[in-house]
């Protein structure tokens, strides 16, 4: 039987000597730690994610700079008996405010731990095309040889797809999402904000085509208006399989589709 308590031990031991191996020796850097650590007792094997400060261009603690500071997440996966393995890592510069010279606060690179799983790690991610404050990370898998793999559950696969695809004002997120009973389709809102002046909320409606490709259509949106949109219900359209009918704020919208 193994010895779970010597394994936490070695946990620990492992990730204390990764993070001082990554310490950087600057006055205006956040010092290097993990942040996030799983330990599965029962198969040995740990995960956590690494946070460091690798760069920034602020002349001192008080300023703002153009872009700001450098953070990088990394994630590690580590066995009984053997070195901790980075799987992953983001990087990104972020600052308080907007920034004259991009036009965003930049982009926030945390990574979130769900679970360890038998072929790797369910993580959250942040959208590589993400930017300007806060907005709904992707729930992805990563795998023990670092491949980053989309969820197998279609209405997460759903998901990811919108947050990828929606527009960014720097304080998106994904307010809800309804599914057509029984089939790979399903209608949600995204809600794009840049945190002061202007945002609206979009209607997409994901499915699955005949070879099993996510597909999207956005259906209707309040650029316009900037009202807070909601979905009522999503049906099929007078049992046709191939048009769905979607009710939002009490208007109905019908839509094609190619499923299978």
């Amino acid at each position: 039987m193994k010895n779970q308590g010597n394994f936490q031990d070695q946990v620990m031991k492992s990730v204390l000597e990764v993070v001082k191996s990554h310490q950087h020796d600057h006055p205006m850097y956040r010092e290097t730690a993990a942040e996030r650590c799983i330990i599965d007792e029962k198969s040995c094997r740990a995960a956590f994610v690494l946070f460091e400060q690798i760069d920034t261009d602020r002349g001192s603690p008080d300023a703002s700079g153009w872009l700001g500071d450098q953070y990088r997440y990394s994630l590690w996966h580590m066995k009984e008996g053997e070195q901790p393995k980075q799987l992953y890592e983001d990087h990104a510069w972020i600052r308080n405010s907007v920034s004259t010279l991009t036009g965003t606060k930049g982009r926030d690179c945390q990574i979130y731990l769900d679970e360890l799983v038998d072929d790797g790690v369910i993580a959250e991610i942040t959208p590589s095309d993400a930017s300007g404050g806060t907005y709904d990370k992707v729930k992805v898998k990563i795998t023990l040889d670092g491949k980053v793999e989309e969820p197998e559950d279609f209405l997460e696969a759903a998901r990811n797809l919108v947050k990828r695809v929606g527009e960014k004002l720097g304080c998106d997120y994904l307010k809800g999402a309804t599914r057509l009973e029984g089939r790979d389709v399903a209608a949600m809102v995204w809600s794009a904000e840049n945190g002061s002046t202007y945002g609206y909320d979009a209607v997409y409606v994901v499915w699955k085509d005949k070879s099993g490709k996510l597909q999207h259509r956005e259906l209707v949106d309040s650029r316009r208006t900037k009202d807070y949109l909601s979905v009522d219900s999503i049906a099929e359209e007078a049992g046709d399989k191939t048009k769905v009918s979607v009710k939002v704020n009490g208007y109905s919208y019908t839509l094609k589709i190619d499923t299978k």
